[in-house]
């Protein structure tokens, strides 16, 4: 009788084994007790065209926690803490996301904003992600609190407040490629390739659908990414391709009325409201007074839907070089701009010398160029 006992029990403890271990566990808290007594939400987004997201699951956070448990049914995926719904979001909601997968997940909310997840493997390494996200929320509030750029001392490297936030933002992209590239054949990698793929190469781009699964590659927006990948688009050592813009005053103008009458041309894909761009202003005028009479040429092309907010920007920023506008996206599709800001070195002979320079390394070449 006891041998059977034993077996029985020996069988529940397999039984109960094999159904857990798809399970996860979220433990979540506060470092505040502004929230007790709400509700927090656990939900998902099926798709990058969704209108909504899904709810999973709801609890009421009690002394500062919460909890929720549950069965991962379709593979590592991305999923969403927030107080409230993500689609009914109040001022200063706090949201977090995680990676949901077995096992147990923790995630702390701090009363500064900052966000920390951990706990499994996957957690782990999205939150080096988190922690990039968390400086740049801290800058972002250092600068607003020094009531601009200029009021924010430079750190011990001695950069100032626009270089850390460019080095930031440069951190952050090799992060996000790094965790959606092993993560490509599952719906958390997937969902970082789909919010982050404009800020990706075409080299980029192809590598991490090379990473991917056949499923995904089968999607019917992959296959024309695919399409696009294969096409030849001018790169260095080779002709540049015109483009057909328009002004300021509404005329068509082809890029080939520039090129080729410069000892170096200077082609910047920009839009008025990519930060990034904005921030590289200040160097690009000071190039281009600095270069302007010894055979330099710049062209902006805005990649802007809004006429007005592109010429504000403009005449804000004292962008005095020639502005043009790609309105038909001829010159974004041509050169397969992933990515903003972009820009192309053209010699007078109309042969790309360089792409994607920017900042020191940008004024680096174009010294070469013009010595």
């Amino acid at each position: 009788m006891k041998k059977i006992t034993f077996l029985l029990s020996l069988i529940v403890l397999v039984l109960a084994s094999c159904q857990n271990k798809d399970g996860y566990t979220i433990k979540g808290s506060f470092t505040e007790d502004t929230f007790n007594g709400k509700t927090v939400y656990l939900q998902k987004i099926d798709s990058m065209t969704a209108q909504s997201p899904t709810i999973m699951d709801s609890v009421v956070i009690k002394d500062n926690k919460f909890e929720f448990k549950g069965t991962v049914t379709e593979g590592k995926s991305m999923a969403f803490l927030s107080v409230g719904r993500l689609d009914m979001l109040q001022p200063n909601s706090p949201v977090g996301t995680i990676i949901l997968e077995p096992g147990t997940i923790n995630i702390s909310f701090a009363s500064n904003g900052d966000v920390a997840i951990g706990g499994t493997q996957g957690n782990d390494e999205y939150n080096k992600i988190l922690l990039i996200m968390n400086d740049v929320a801290a800058l972002y509030k250092e600068v607003s609190d020094a009531g601009g750029v200029q009021g924010v001392p430079v750190d011990s490297a001695g950069n100032d407040a626009q270089t850390r936030l460019m080095n930031l933002q440069d951190s952050m992209k090799k992060a996000v490629f790094g965790f959606a590239k092993a993560n490509m054949t599952n719906k958390a990698g997937q969902f970082a390739f789909f919010s982050s793929a404009q800020s990706f190469t075409r080299e980029e781009l192809a590598e991490l659908v090379e990473a991917s699964d056949e499923t995904f590659k089968k999607l019917p927006e992959i296959e024309a990414l695919i399409e696009d990948l294969s096409r030849v688009i001018p790169a260095e050592g080779q002709p540049y391709a015109d483009v057909d813009l328009v002004n300021a005053e509404g005329q068509r103008v082809a890029l080939s009325t520039f090129v080729g009458k410069n000892k170096c041309v200077l082609i910047d894909f920009w839009a008025s409201w990519c930060a990034p761009c904005i921030q590289e202003m200040p160097a690009l005028k000071s190039i281009y007074a600095k270069y302007k009479g010894k055979g330099l040429e710049i062209v902006g092309i805005s990649v802007d839907e809004d006429k007005t907010a592109w010429l504000n920007a403009v005449k804000k920023h004292g962008m005095n070089w020639i502005q043009l506008a790609d309105d038909k996206q001829e010159g974004s599709e041509k050169y397969a701009v992933s990515s903003i800001p972009y820009t192309l070195l053209v010699d007078q002979n109309g042969v790309v010398l360089a792409t994607g320079l920017r900042g020191d390394e940008l004024e680096k070449k174009i010294a070469e160029i013009l010595k």
